[in-house]
């Protein structure tokens, strides 16, 4: 059973301000996805929500910003924008893997709208063996897979614990099943957030992904 957001809803007001919406003119059209604050001006997203995106810009409830690509890994499906002039604070991550039932928050911004919330369950944490945002090549990513309401414009924003930490990086739904989503753990990218500040340098989005 899902949890009722009531027991969620302080993590969600403690964190609403760091949750981003992500934006960019490419690939027929408007492109639009979520990413969260996860150091101070930098941003954590998909990079399947950036690619072929020449000027991101991110826009949070004080406005819209311009954002560099310094991370883009198209196997992982993890991007990393810099965005100096963001107000946020960054959302803690959680140190430990969540197990098994616990009580989670999908944040973002579905369908190019405004931001929100929709409670999940971990259901497993498992290795997921797909296709890269290409489609090409095998790939393997280390993920949770959880019960709760994925939709178009969700991809990249924050999957959170009742602590207000985050716990993974939303990325994709499930195939087969509506209310099956997948997240990035922590372990998977925590390596690529540390390397991408600490180098500080600018990626090219790539080409489109694959739909």
């Amino acid at each position: 059973n899902l949890p009722a957001l009531g027991e969620l809803k302080p993590a969600v007001e403690k964190t609403r301000d760091s949750v981003i919406k992500v934006e960019g003119l490419g690939c027929g059209g408007v492109v639009d996805g979520s990413g969260f604050i996860i150091k101070q001006g930098y941003v954590a997203t998909n990079a399947h929500v950036v690619a072929g995106i020449q000027k991101p810009y991110v826009q949070d409830e004080h406005g819209s910003y311009e954002a560099t690509i310094i991370w883009f890994d198209p196997e992982l499906d993890y991007a990393v924008l810099k965005v100096p002039k963001l107000k946020g604070k960054a959302i803690p991550l959680a140190k430990e893997l969540a197990a098994a039932g616990t009580p989670a928050v999908v944040l973002g911004y579905p369908g190019g709208g405004g931001l929100a919330a929709s409670p999940a369950v971990i259901l497993e944490q498992l290795t997921a063996l797909g296709r890269n945002i290409y489609d090409r090549g095998n790939t393997a990513r280390d993920v949770y897979e959880f019960r709760g309401n994925v939709r178009q414009g969700n991809s990249g924003g924050p999957l959170i614990n009742k602590e207000g930490e985050v716990i993974g990086v939303v990325f994709a739904q499930s195939a087969t099943y509506d209310d099956i989503g997948y997240a990035l753990t922590n372990n998977e990218t925590r390596a690529d957030t540390a390397t991408a500040i600490a180098q500080n340098q600018t990626f090219s989005s790539g080409r489109c992904a694959a739909n």
